[in-house]
């Protein structure tokens, strides 16, 4: 194997074992929302990507410059209105914020769009992203039914 090609096979595993852990917790915690109420299910959705929206900003917070605490920030107040439109407005919003997070996690992922985003450990974007996407197709199908 060429030395690029290792790159690029190191590349894929690391993007790839985290992905696949994103997607089994996603599996594993959507289901709890099949013996909720409607509205308990909408209401722990919503408060809950308002709190992950803001999981950036803690890290920015941490060990960012004070341009990604500000970037970050407005993400977070963004979805938290996300969420607030959830509760007040419609709720398919919610699966609407957590896909949009998963594309938020995924412009983390090597930085290499903006260095207005703070800097991660890179497991974390492709798992959350994961976690993210599969989680709202599943909240999705679980409000249909």
């Amino acid at each position: 194997m060429t030395a690029t090609a290792i790159d690029k096979h190191h590349h894929h595993q690391g993007v790839l074992a985290p992905a696949l852990v994103g997607i089994g917790l996603s599996v594993l915690t959507v289901p709890a929302h099949l013996f909720l109420p409607r509205d308990a299910s909408i209401d722990l959705a919503a408060v809950t990507v308002a709190v992950i929206g803001a999981i950036y900003l803690g890290f920015a917070i941490q060990a960012g410059s004070v341009r990604q605490i500000a970037v970050e920030a407005v993400v977070a107040v963004l979805f938290l209105g996300a969420a607030l439109a959830g509760l007040w407005w419609s709720p398919w919003v919610v699966p609407a914020a957590y896909a949009g997070h998963g594309v938020w996690d995924w412009l983390h992922h090597g930085r290499g769009h903006s260095r207005d985003l703070v800097a991660v450990k890179s497991w974390y974007p492709p798992f959350c992203a994961a976690y993210d996407w599969i989680f709202a197709l599943g909240l999705a199908a679980i409000w249909l039914l």
